[in-house]
């Protein structure tokens, strides 16, 4: 019985893949599990898919620790195997990890070689990284003009959002949904001379609900006055 060779994907070719595959909506990083401890970054809402070379006879077991203290030789995983893996499956030669939280975890694999009784096993370490907030940036317009707000939302979509704009007089509330990380969007009511701020209230994208509370983040809609007329005249000799 052996744990096989790995071929452990570094950070940047797990980032790499994916974001090829959000773009089939679904985040699967893959990492292999067959070589002493790893460590590595994904994203919050990233589905890890860990795969380890079949051998005859023997057979695979996952566990998931929050807990580094935990022995790992003898102690099953602190975490709940329905909620982490995906359809509860922690057997096998190829699982898949979901729904993590931001915070560092530890995956054991254990091969049982049930002929001759015997058993070996890996110990990997996952850093789970929450999104950054989304990014805002705001218009400079004249008054009269539409303005508008450019939104770069994080993590995995499609994203509902609750935003709000105050010239510090008047605020309005509003939602908006969207599948595209980058959105446009305008506001159709007219606004004053001078600085009207924007903000994000809350995000809720494919696996996590963000509210910002205190310093959400935000942008600026600069209004100015329409140009007074200069009038255009000849100087006399």
């Amino acid at each position: 019985m052996a744990i096989a060779k790995t071929m452990v994907q570094l950070k940047k070719h797990i980032i790499h893949f994916t974001l090829a595959i959000l773009l089939a909506v679904l985040a699967v990083a893959n990492a292999a599990a067959q070589k002493p401890v790893q460590s590595f970054e994904v994203s919050q809402c990233d589905t890890l898919e860990f795969r380890v070379d079949q051998f005859i006879g023997d057979r695979y077991t996952w566990d998931l620790y929050a807990n580094s203290n935990e022995n790992f030789a003898i102690e099953q995983g602190d975490m709940e195997s329905a909620i982490y893996f995906e359809n509860g499956m922690y057997e096998g030669a190829i699982v898949r990890v979901l729904n993590l939280p931001a915070g560092t975890y530890f995956l054991r694999i254990m091969a049982w070689d049930e002929v001759n009784c015997t058993n070996n096993l890996l110990v990997f370490q996952m850093d789970v990284i929450e999104p950054p907030p989304p990014e805002l940036v705001g218009d400079s317009l004249c008054i009269g003009q539409v303005p508008m707000v450019k939104v770069t939302f994080t993590g995995s979509g499609p994203w509902d959002y609750e935003y709000a704009f105050s010239d510090g007089v008047n605020t309005v509330n509003l939602i908006g949904h969207t599948d595209d990380p980058e959105v446009t969007i305008p506001i159709t009511d007219p606004l004053p001379v001078g600085e009207t701020k924007f903000w994000i209230m809350e995000v809720t994208d494919a696996c996590t609900v963000k509210t910002y509370e205190t310093d959400p983040p935000s942008t600026g809609i600069l209004i100015y006055p329409k140009p007074s007329q200069s009038q255009i005249y000849l100087k006399d000799d």
